[in-house]
């Protein structure tokens, strides 16, 4: 099991990689290639998978105030306000719920992190199962690291 400074390494790594690969692409967060999301969508996809951001559901887990979490997979959230913000509000949600994360694990004790648990709901994936602060944290490094690759084929595409 990770202790609280190796997770707390995880998601620093996190936060470097995003704003490293989003450093330079304010003119080129809206472009897709294909049927793949844009800069954009991935980012406020993390934004809200899930609903309120993962940064929160571990704080409410580690802080006893979280028992159950939904998750709803592959959406990308769009609206016209978010279409038309700029590369630092983009990211404001993001780094955000990064912050919200590291504060929590900064809190939390080591055995904190396998003995706190909720229980999360995927319901189109009709899994229903109780799991631990760890595994969340766990869930946030591969789900954005899978979105962190995604940003940076976008960025090799464009030989930014």
């Amino acid at each position: 099991m990770p202790t609280r400074d190796e997770n707390l390494a995880t998601v620093r790594r996190i936060r470097n990689d995003l704003t490293g690969l989003l450093e330079g692409m304010d003119y080129c967060l809206d472009w897709r290639d294909g049927e793949n999301w844009c800069a954009r969508e991935v980012l406020y996809h993390l934004v809200d998978t899930p609903e309120g951001g993962i940064g929160s559901v571990i704080a409410g887990v580690l802080d006893g105030t979280r028992d159950e979490i939904t998750i709803l997979p592959d959406a990308n959230n769009m609206t016209p306000e978010r279409m038309a913000a700029d590369i630092d509000e983009v990211l404001a949600g993001p780094l955000t719920i990064l912050q919200t994360a590291e504060d929590a694990i900064a809190a939390a004790s080591d055995a904190d992190f396998a003995d706190k648990t909720a229980m999360a709901h995927l319901p189109h994936r009709d899994i229903h199962e109780t799991r631990t602060a760890q595994a969340f944290i766990d869930g946030l490094e591969r789900h954005w690291g899978e979105h962190l690759n995604q940003l940076r084929t976008i960025r090799e595409t464009l030989g930014v």
